[in-house]
């Protein structure tokens, strides 16, 4: 959640990890002529700035490229991918896929990373749609 919230606000695509003291960036940097990549990161970019507006659509692309890679464009983080997904599932939105994402996503990772997913989608809640997370999470 950090991650993202620092991303956006600072116009960078690099951000501090959670747990760590070093950066890594949210997306790579693709090599010249690898025009899937130019695209997918120009679009994880704008989509991430509008899933921070409550769109569904971008929420679930957001979601997509963490857990994915979005053909190596996005750094894959299945515990920010997992919190969206969380974000996505209290949205009031979610569609049967949507579920079904969160629980192929969210269910395989530690106890710890799901705590960590949980606290950051909680904030990513609060800062989305102004209100406390649903009580239960589906993972």
């Amino acid at each position: 959640m950090l991650k993202l919230l620092l991303a956006v606000s600072i116009g960078a695509l690099f951000v501090s990890p959670l747990e760590a003291g070093e950066t890594k960036p949210v997306t790579k940097a693709c090599q010249p002529g690898a025009k899937h990549c130019e695209r997918w990161t120009a679009e994880f970019a704008t989509a991430l700035q509008q899933a921070l507006k409550g769109n569904h659509a971008a929420q679930q692309t957001v979601a997509f490229c963490l857990s994915s890679g979005c053909r190596d464009a996005v750094v894959i983080d299945k515990v920010a991918a997992c919190s969206w997904h969380l974000v996505i599932a209290n949205s009031g939105a979610a569609t049967v896929l949507d579920s079904s994402n969160l629980r192929h996503t969210c269910r395989p990772m530690t106890p710890a990373q799901k705590d960590e997913a949980r606290a950051n989608a909680r904030e990513l809640v609060r800062k989305i749609y102004n209100r406390d997370p649903a009580a239960t999470d589906q993972m």
